[in-house]
């Protein structure tokens, strides 16, 4: 009796073991036709409506048409090929290092990188502006910035001038380019493209040509060790600046980072070389990181940027409310530029009022005043009271915050922090300007693809290569840091720039996790019939 329950429950597994073999053997297999074959033609006819307009228009074999259509049809696929990968690179950076930093006073406060261009490569060393487009460079000077180091106590080497003609790999931008905008300032399609762009400080302004070179590159993620990268981009050529840029402010040029066509940025997600997203970050020691494709971490926040005139024109962003502190003020919402270009922050005056009222109520120091601050909420440090500064928080929609912990600027003389100002200032219009001040401690990236601002707390490592600044620290016993002037709060923002998968899992492996599911089961069945036997 038991072996005749035995064979009962062995036989449906005998079975089961043969089935599997034999399926081992089975071969799928499926006729090829040409998509302009006969077979096709009939196919299609079968399908259609009754509607056989087209029928006409199908290709006769080997004619001029029916090979138009061949390879119409083959671009098209080469494009969705190149679609899944366009991006050649995770990110790119300047190929003398990502390291960005700030001079202070010497050089209007501003972030700074040195970048390489031309061939042979020239070092510059440019300011990096959110707020405006173009890359330019101190070139073939009629009137420049002193350029020697001598002028400038934090540098070890002299600043270079560049020009067109000791470069192999330069080009002339003629008046025909579409990215000329000089219109009746063109005397001719085929004479070189001139460009002025004048900026928000007063008399503040860089004029020349525009000229093609190479931007010397390195590229880095995805297993890429540093490659060398040589990106075509349009310089100006600055023959002529004038008001700031004469007075230590980017003396040896500036690198536009904006959303038009004409800002590196542009050049090199219209290559395919990155992702069309950058980030900037500034950390509490006034250095920082650059790095171009970035699209910052997944747990960041984020905000959409704003449309201008119907268009994107510049990076602004709506914030909902202000907090100073666990405090949130009514009537605080303003839209905003966020600009690296603008050393400090400047509010819609309404807000800024409402901001600096709560502040000066929370913060535990006494007001003052110090000769030659552009600010007017400034307080006294000497006191023994340990200092509690309230935060600065501006809200978004989802409920994103981006909070400034330190929003004042710290004021010094011969025995160190003698006092403290509020670091913002009203604005003219009712449009803000978040400034470089308040993107200090944080990775802010500016992801065009998707017009949105992201931002994340950030030591700026994050991305880190090993490459350092070749600048000279400031020597011990250096005087005091200076107050900036009111020009070099707004200098050079403002200026608004032109209008600029995942893949499928492998047939191997999904049948390998198909054969495994099958013979787990396969295991628990012969488990079963050796417990119900025995």
């Amino acid at each position: 009796m038991a072996a005749h329950r035995s064979l009962l429950f062995l036989l449906p597994l005998l079975s089961l073991l043969l089935l599997l073999r034999n399926a081992a053997a089975i071969t799928l297999s499926s006729r090829l036709i040409h998509r302009f074959s006969d077979e096709a033609k009939a196919l299609k006819a079968s399908r259609s409506s009754g509607d056989a307009k087209w029928l006409g228009r199908w290709p006769r074999r080997n004619s001029m048409d029916y090979y138009h259509l061949l390879v119409s049809t083959d671009f098209q696929r080469q494009k969705m090929k190149l679609g899944t990968s366009r991006h050649q690179f995770q990110f790119l950076f300047p190929s003398e290092g990502s390291n960005t930093a700030s001079f202070g006073n010497d050089f209007g406060w501003l972030h700074y990188t040195w970048i390489d261009i031309g061939t042979p490569n020239v070092s510059f060393l440019v300011a990096l502006d959110t707020g405006s487009d173009l890359l330019w460079v101190p070139c073939d000077c009629l009137q420049c910035a002193p350029l020697s180091a001598t002028h400038y106590s934090t540098l070890d080497r002299d600043l270079n001038e560049y020009s067109p003609s000791g470069s192999n790999t330069s080009k002339h931008v003629s008046c025909s380019h579409e990215l000329c905008t000089a219109g009746p300032n063109c005397k001719g399609p085929k004479q070189p493209c001139p460009y002025t762009i004048e900026y928000l400080s007063e008399n503040t302004s860089s004029s020349g040509l525009l000229v093609e070179d190479i931007l010397h590159l390195l590229a880095g993620g995805n297993g890429v060790s540093n490659n060398s990268i040589q990106a075509p981009v349009i310089i100006g050529c600055g023959m002529k600046q004038s008001g700031g840029y004469l007075d230590g402010i980017a003396p040896d040029g500036l690198m536009g980072l904006g959303l038009g066509e004409v800002s590196v940025p542009s050049f090199l997600a219209k290559a395919g070389l990155i992702t069309n997203s950058f980030s900037m970050c500034v950390d509490e020691e006034d250095s920082g990181r650059i790095f171009f494709g970035d699209q910052g971490p997944n747990t960041q926040q984020s905000t959409a940027f704003l449309p201008s005139n119907g268009n994107y024109e510049t990076y602004i962003i709506g914030v909902e409310a202000c907090c100073i502190g666990n405090s949130c003020l009514k009537q605080t919402s303003f839209r905003a530029l966020v600009d690296s270009g603008t050393s400090f922050t400047f509010l819609p005056e309404e807000v800024y009022d409402k901001i600096a009222v709560e502040f000066d109520k929370r913060v535990n120091a006494t007001i003052t005043s110090y000769e030659g601050s552009p600010w007017k909420y400034c307080y006294n440090t000497s006191s023994q009271d340990l200092l509690k500064v309230p935060s600065v928080t501006l809200m978004f929609l989802a409920n994103n915050s981006f909070v400034v912990h330190d929003p004042v600027f710290p004021i010094y003389d011969n025995q160190g922090v003698v006092g403290i100002c509020l670091a913002i200032q009203p604005a003219d219009g009712d449009i803000g300007t978040i400034g470089q001040n308040f993107m200090t401690g944080y990775r802010t990236v500016f992801d065009r693809e998707n017009m949105k601002l992201g931002w994340s707390r950030s030591k700026c490592q994050d991305l880190g290569d090993a490459k350092s600044m070749p600048l000279t620290p400031p020597p011990k016993g250096t005087p005091p840091i200076p107050l900036p002037t009111t020009e070099q709060q707004s200098t050079p923002g403002g200026f608004a720039p032109a209008v600029a998968g995942r893949a499928p899992p492998k047939a191997s492996a999904a049948s390998s996790r198909s054969r495994f599911c099958l013979l787990r089961w396969l295991a628990l069945l012969v488990l079963f019939c050796i417990v119900f036997i025995f």
